[in-house]
Order: C-alpha cells, then sequence, then structure tokens
C-alpha cells in the first residue's frame, strides 16, 4: 500500500469520526477533544473496514497503529487551542523535544526508526 492511499483513508477516517458529532467526555462534539489512543483506535476501526487492510489493523503502544507487513505508524495530536479556544502553553515544546524516549514527535521518529516489527518495545539507547 502506498503512503499516499494511507494518507487519504487516515484522513478520511479522521472526518468521519468528526463529523459523526459525538462527544468525548464533556467537551464539544467532533475529533478535537479525543486523547491520542482514543483517536488512533477509532481510525483503526475505520481502517479495517476498508479494502486492502483487513482485519489485522491494530492499535499498540509502540507503533501506535500496525498494519502488519505493510506500515508501522505513530500519531502526534497538536492543540494549539484548547476546547475553550484559548492558547494552550508549551504544546509546541512537548511536541519537539528531541530525546530518545520521549513522547514529543522527534522521539516517535526515534523509536520507528529502531523498530523491527518483533517486540512490542523498542530498546533504545
Amino acid at each position: 500500500m502506498e503512503l499516499e492511499r494511507l494518507a487519504v483513508d487516515i484522513a478520511d477516517a479522521i472526518v468521519q469520526v468528526d463529523s459523526s458529532r459525538e462527544r468525548f467526555r464533556s467537551f464539544q462534539p467532533g475529533v478535537g477533544p479525543y486523547g491520542e489512543p482514543q483517536l488512533v483506535r477509532l481510525i483503526a476501526e475505520k481502517l479495517s473496514q476498508l479494502p486492502g487492510y483487513g482485519r489485522g489493523v491494530h492499535t499498540k503502544r509502540n507503533p501506535d497503529l500496525l498494519i502488519p507487513n505493510q506500515w508501522a505508524l505513530e500519531f502526534k495530536i497538536t492543540r494549539p487551542f484548547g476546547d475553550n479556544g484559548k492558547e494552550a502553553e508549551s504544546w509546541s515544546v512537548n511536541l519537539l523535544h528531541p530525546y530518545p524516549g520521549n513522547v514529543s514527535a522527534l522521539g516517535d521518529c526515534m523509536k520507528l526508526a529502531r523498530y523491527t516489527g518483533v517486540s512490542v518495545e523498542p530498546h533504545l539507547s
């Protein structure tokens, strides 16, 4: 499966979740307030229903989403504004910490670079 097709399918899944207008906890309806694990689980459910993915699509701790023998994906949610529309503090700092083991986008890239597909948690040095 090509990366472009995967990106479009993930974007479509997010639009479907958002347009459902279901509420996550007490937040405003839509995709915005979902936490990463909850949103990735919903994306996995949507992908599993599409041709070419099969029922093997599932979420994990590392990687966040696994499409066996095709893709290992990490997701990062960025929220510069909260549910109340006010600017969130430190969101960009947490996004870009370049340290192995960190939960930032760069830390996730380091984990994926070392991912062998064999173990659930790769060993970071």
